[in-house]
């Protein structure tokens, strides 16, 4: 195996764990702040402040990834957050616990942008890129079935402390495996007289209208995030029965991305479509129209966010520059964590009154109205050639 191909097996390792520790806490956390004190709008604002520290982290990033190199945006972070993570199964109350989540999300802040940037860098032309964030996606995927299910039951087994302390140091371990092995390989770039360019990234009505969908993504996992949790709380629930909801979606997920023929397709239509399927299911929440259990619905559910995350990401390398893609991503980032915030403090608000599975819906709703509006003059931009 060459260097190019052991540095890129090295971040598609990082991104993998990585994925697999911090999911690990997804059905954990809300029963955790509880135990801890936490009333339910204090879960929606540490979930929130940590998004925000985690937005403006990723505005701050891409710049200085696509300057100084990502490696470095990887590693520290990587072990910053270890620590940290490790430091939550100490917290004595909800304010600590406050107050590492804002440090950890602003410290992660630089690592996902870093990341995604130079995995984009390690493919040659378009076709590569789109199988390479695929890939990246199935494994991702793969992690989302397994870690609310492994967190679930290790609550069971070594209580919430345990399972931080668990995480944490599993995410150190890959801050060691990304400090010896991830590799940048810098990408050869053809730029046309026509595309020099000094100035900054141009956001267009067509980059804002991904960012837009991105958003509305962002907003309706965020409020799912938010609510399944409390659904277990209320109920009664085990931790590990909260694992397995989430695993539903994960599973879903699943299903699509392993139908790599899906790629060949528009990623604008994909779009468009896992919008149409994320819509159905969060109306199904509300108005349920169909005989579907919580279970099947949520595998539905996975299904369009299987489909939507690839198209994105595929859609912003389409429209941007090689050389611009850390701070491409780094808005991305910034975008999914404005997502999160936005849903977390409107469903921590309004749940007493109105189901924020309906806010979703209409947040979802206006992203497919914007997608046929703007979507109408939308054309793929070729930037790189090799």
């Amino acid at each position: 195996m060459d260097e190019r191909r052991r540095g890129m097996a090295a971040i598609f390792t990082v991104l993998f764990l990585v994925s697999l520790s911090l999911h690990i806490q997804y059905p954990i956390f809300t029963p955790y702040a509880v135990a801890l004190g936490a009333t339910s709008f204090f879960v929606s604002i540490m979930m929130s402040m940590s998004s925000f520290a985690n937005m403006c982290g990723n505005l701050i990033a891409g710049p200085l990834i696509d300057f100084f190199g990502k490696k470095k945006f990887i590693v520290v972070p990587l072990f910053l957050s270890g620590l940290l993570m490790m430091a939550h199964g100490v917290a004595a109350n909800p304010d600590v616990l406050l107050v590492l989540r804002l440090f950890n999300g602003l410290v992660l802040a630089f690592m996902t942008p870093a990341c995604f940037a130079l995995l984009s860098g390690y493919a040659k032309n378009s076709h590569q890129q789109g199988k390479y964030m695929a890939f990246n996606g199935l494994l991702m995927t793969i992690a989302h079935i397994l870690s609310p299910t492994i967190g679930g039951y290790l609550v069971e087994i070594v209580n919430y402390q345990g399972t931080y302390f668990l995480i944490g140091g599993c995410i150190l371990i890959t801050a060691i495996i990304a400090l010896l092995y991830v590799r940048e390989f810098e990408p050869i770039i053809v730029h046309k007289k026509e595309q020099a360019d000094s100035g900054g990234l141009k956001l267009d009505r067509h980059l804002l209208m991904i960012y837009f969908v991105a958003f509305s993504l962002m907003y309706a996992q965020g409020t799912l995030g938010y609510e399944l949790p409390f659904l277990v709380v209320e109920k009664g629930m085990s931790t590990s029965d909260a694992g397995k909801l989430f695993s539903y979606i994960g599973v879903g997920t699943l299903v699509i991305v392993c139908m790599t023929w899906i790629n060949r397709i528009s990623a604008l239509l994909r779009t468009g479509v896992g919008m149409l399927v994320l819509a159905a299911c969060f109306y199904q929440m509300v108005v349920p129209f169909t005989p579907l259990s919580l279970g099947q619905l949520l595998f539905v559910l996975g299904i369009g966010l299987g489909i939507l995350f690839p198209a994105i990401t595929t859609l912003i390398t389409e429209k941007i520059d090689k050389t611009k893609h850390g701070t491409a991503f780094g808005i991305l980032s910034a975008v999914f964590s404005l997502g999160i915030i936005a849903s977390s403090l409107t469903a921590g608000a309004v749940r007493d009154f109105i189901s924020p599975y309906f806010i979703a819906f209409i947040v979802v709703a206006l992203a497919i109205t914007v997608i046929g509006w703007q979507g109408l003059g939308y054309k793929d931009k070729s930037v790189v050639s090799n």
